[in-house]
């Protein structure tokens, strides 16, 4: 399956979406796997942050589909689309996905 993953992405003061299409084999991916995926084989200055990958420590936060969740908590086939919007969850951005505080 095909997944269309747009970030919104903060450079410079500038905004902007930026669009990648990625194939994926399992929908129990979840989105911080694929933001891995997009750092490490689409895109390696894409900027998140994440740590434990269990749930537990909140590094990963982001928006999703318009909704603050643990990225690596959020599994594809939960979010039943195959376009995945994924924002900052704060205003005060360092760089695309990673805020301050």
């Amino acid at each position: 399956m095909i997944v269309t993953l747009k970030v919104r992405r903060f450079r410079g003061g500038e905004s902007y979406v930026q669009e990648y299409r990625v194939d994926v084999r399992d929908l129990r991916t979840t989105v911080l796997d694929l933001l891995i995926k997009v750092k490490d084989n689409l895109d390696g200055s894409l900027a998140f942050r994440y740590a434990c990958r269990m749930g537990l420590c909140g590094a990963c936060t982001v928006k999703i589909n318009g909704r603050p969740r643990l990225a690596c908590a959020t599994k594809l086939v939960d979010l039943g689309t195959d376009t995945i919007v994924v924002e900052p969850v704060a205003d005060r951005v360092v760089k695309d996905l990673v805020v301050d505080g």
